[in-house]
């Protein structure tokens, strides 16, 4: 949640010469509503459904991809271990500080954050965190993002892939 997951994809698929796919973009074109639309009238737990669903879709595509993944979808339904046994997953690990004063910022409509305070918003990406760690610490290549420009996060990933 606005670790730069799709900013750094472009920059890290530009690099390697892959495909990009943001899996929030692909479920919002193939399902013709928005992430916002889907929560609402279906719920969180229908659009994990269909995250996972697309996912697997997405990691599907012939050649080379690289496929930007929202924040929660590595927590439902073992994805983080389909990820790790069909490719290579990054964590982009930010300081809360930087993800709360990015996500204030942040013109993204995210439904899990509707109608939070800065405070609030605080607690709640501390205890997101803490609830996805596990999760996240699986991955096969974790980025300390802070403070770190994109083009040498791409560089950083690229490296460490090869």
């Amino acid at each position: 949640m606005a670790s730069g997951k799709s900013t750094i994809g472009q920059k890290l698929a530009q690099t390697l010469d892959y495909e990009f796919v943001d899996l929030d973009d692909y479920i919002e074109q193939k399902y013709q509503k928005s992430i916002k639309q889907i929560f609402e009238q279906q719920g969180e737990d229908h659009f994990r459904i269909i995250e996972n669903e697309a996912l697997r879709e997405v990691s599907s595509i012939e050649g080379n991809i690289v496929i930007a993944a929202g924040g929660g979808t590595s927590c439902f339904y073992n994805s983080i271990d389909f990820m790790n046994k069909t490719g290579v997953t990054v964590y982009i690990k930010l300081e809360v500080e930087e993800l709360v004063a990015r996500l204030i910022e942040s013109k993204t409509d995210r439904p899990l954050l509707w109608g939070k305070t800065e405070q609030e918003l605080n607690e709640y990406i501390l205890r997101m965190l803490d609830e996805r760690k596990k999760y996240y610490e699986k991955a096969k290549i974790t980025i300390n993002a802070s403070n770190v420009d994109i083009t040498n996060i791409a560089n950083t990933i690229n490296a460490a892939i090869k």
